[in-house]
C-alpha cells in the first residue's frame, strides 16, 4: 500500500502544477490588424495630380501604394493631363474641348485637350 501511495503522491505532484497553471487565464496574442487597402483607379496610375487629389489618394490607399502607382503630386492644379495630351485649366480655350474622363486628375480644374 505504501508503494501505491507513493505513486499516487508522485502523480498528484505532477498533476497539480499543470491544473494550477492551466487555470490561469492566458492572454490571447494580439491579432494583426490588417488595414483596409483600396485600389487606386487606373486613371491615376502614372499621372501627375493636383495636391488635393494626391492628399485624397494618400488618405484612401496610403502613401506607399500611391508611390508604387507612380503618382506624382503637382505644385498646383495647373499641370498636364491625359498623358501629356492636355492641360489642366479653369476654363478651356476656344480650340480645346473638356476631356471629362481625364479631368479627375485636375482637382478643381478641367482637362483641356486640343480639337483634332
Amino acid at each position: 500500500m505504501e508503494k501505491k501511495t507513493g505513486y499516487c503522491l508522485f502523480l498528484l505532484a505532477l498533476l497539480v502544477p499543470y491544473t494550477v497553471l492551466g487555470a490561469i487565464p492566458k492572454s490571447a496574442p494580439p491579432k494583426k490588424h490588417r488595414e483596409k487597402r483600396f485600389a487606386i483607379p487606373l486613371v491615376y496610375w502614372g499621372a501627375t495630380v493636383s495636391p488635393t487629389v494626391w492628399a485624397w489618394l494618400v488618405g484612401l490607399a496610403g502613401a506607399a501604394t500611391v508611390a508604387t502607382a507612380g503618382i506624382i503630386r503637382a505644385s498646383s492644379d495647373s499641370h498636364s493631363c491625359a498623358n501629356n495630351r492636355g492641360w489642366c485649366r479653369s476654363s478651356c480655350f476656344s480650340h480645346e474641348y473638356i476631356d471629362y474622363y481625364n479631368s479627375a486628375v485636375c482637382g478643381r480644374y478641367r482637362c483641356c485637350r486640343p480639337n483634332n
